[in-house]
């Protein structure tokens, strides 16, 4: 199932649909914003880091830049009928593959599921105290 990556600020009413079903399905541990909480966090200069499958949102991430070099993610939800397909993963593939060309360090919010934690760290990401951190190399 081939994703793409896409920065969202400011969703369109497909996106919307789809991010609210994303929030129904995996809220609360995964997106666990509605839209009206969405639109606060938009408003406040962050953005949705979106996978998109045949026109449709089928995955977010929160994202925050916290500071000139560092982007933290939080919130991560893959819709029900897309998961174990390996979206999380593709989407995670390509914030990596951003990061390193814009020289970012990703961090993970303290609150990361443990499953979702070790997966992270099988992909690059490394474990300092209670965060979770991926550096370009």
């Amino acid at each position: 199932m081939p994703v793409k990556l896409e920065h969202i600020h400011q969703p369109s009413e497909a996106d919307w649909t789809d991010l609210s079903k994303i929030q129904q399905e995996t809220s609360p541990d995964g997106l666990n914003k509605d839209q009206v909480a969405l639109s606060q966090w938009l408003d406040n200069d962050h953005w949705v880091i979106a996978g998109r499958f045949n026109d449709r949102l089928i995955g977010a991430l929160l994202a925050e830049k916290t500071s000139p070099d560092t982007v933290v993610l939080s919130a991560a939800g893959v819709r029900a009928v897309t998961q174990r397909r390996g979206v999380m993963h593709q989407m995670i593939h390509f914030i990596q593959r951003w990061a390193d060309s814009e020289g970012l360090q990703l961090a993970i919010e303290p609150n990361c599921p443990e499953a979702l934690q070790q997966a992270l760290i099988r992909r690059g990401f490394e474990s300092f105290e209670d965060k979770t951190f991926y550096n370009p190399q």
